[in-house]
């Protein structure tokens, strides 16, 4: 069922894209080839379950919102495989972006995804002033200096070396965009602070599965080289922790966040946020 559902935001987030992304420059394609590539939509996924949560936004609204998360998350895919940062070749099953339009474009094709990102939320013709604002600062917030790009950061120092700290640099480089995703539909205050510790165990948990499915999938199945972290000598956490104490810890942090959103008011439509949380812990890429 929630892959029947996250198909379904897939497919109109991509559709928002090609509505948006309208040029034929070699930018504009650089950026198609990277947000139309074959993708599980996750971060959206869980803006929209979010979003059923209170059931307050017009659904234009919440389709902008899938849609300028990806735009972000996109960006930052396109930066994370540059030869510079991570150097990966392959990115969702193609060729990454660098390597099928060349450095210079890659870079600019993710600068204008960040970019648009923004944009996309101050043209929603739904949304207050004061939602918009509240919107762009979570979202600038989990991506900027002191969120996902210092994630990356602390993941650079790190390669080669076994003295990081693990749980920082997932927190900072995946977990805080996840953890956004989960906060820019909700309206309410009170509800949007009590979702905190749930997106930032979501977004932890969802990284560790990511360095399990490194070791035990093949590049096929991930889209991308298996081996990069180990090319990279990547701090992971099955390099620091062990596979099955991994794997128990991502369950756990699972566990915690579902109790969680049970423990929310009875009103509140949960169904899809929970089985995101399921498909999380039990995917296969």
């Amino acid at each position: 069922m929630i892959d029947k559902y996250l198909a379904n935001v897939r497919e109109s987030v991509n559709q928002q894209f090609l509505n948006i992304i309208k040029s034929d420059s070699q930018v504009s394609k650089a950026m198609l080839h990277t947000v139309l590539a074959p993708s599980k939509c996750i971060r959206a996924g869980i803006v929209r379950a979010a979003a059923e949560l209170e059931g307050t936004l017009k659904k234009e609204s919440i389709n902008n919102l899938e849609t300028a998360v990806e735009a972000m998350h996109s960006y930052s895919l396109i930066h994370d495989d540059l030869p510079a940062m991570d150097d990966d070749d392959m990115r969702r099953g193609q060729a990454s972006s660098h390597i099928a339009y060349g450095e210079a474009t890659a870079i600019l094709a993710g600068d204008a995804l960040h970019s648009l990102a923004y944009e996309i939320v101050a043209s929603d013709a739904n949304l207050s002033i004061e939602q918009k604002v509240n919107i762009i600062k979570i979202l600038s917030d989990a991506c900027g200096f002191n969120g996902m790009i210092l994630g990356q950061q602390l993941d650079l120092e790190s390669e080669g070396s076994d003295s990081g700290d693990i749980n920082k640099i997932h927190a900072l480089k995946t977990g805080r965009l996840i953890s956004a995703s989960l906060a820019l539909p909700i309206t309410n205050s009170k509800l949007r602070m009590k979702l905190k510790t749930v997106g930032e165990d979501v977004g932890l948990a969802f990284q560790i599965m990511d360095d399990v499915l490194e070791v035990t999938a093949s590049s096929g199945a991930l889209g991308k080289d298996s081996g990069s972290d180990i090319k990279n000598k990547k701090l992971t956490y099955v390099s620091v922790y062990g596979l099955e104490p991994a794997i128990k810890n991502a369950e756990k942090l699972i566990e915690q966040s579902k109790n969680k959103i049970i423990d929310l008011d009875d009103n509140l439509n949960s169904k899809s946020l929970l089985e995101i949380c399921d498909f999380i812990i039990s995917r296969d890429n």
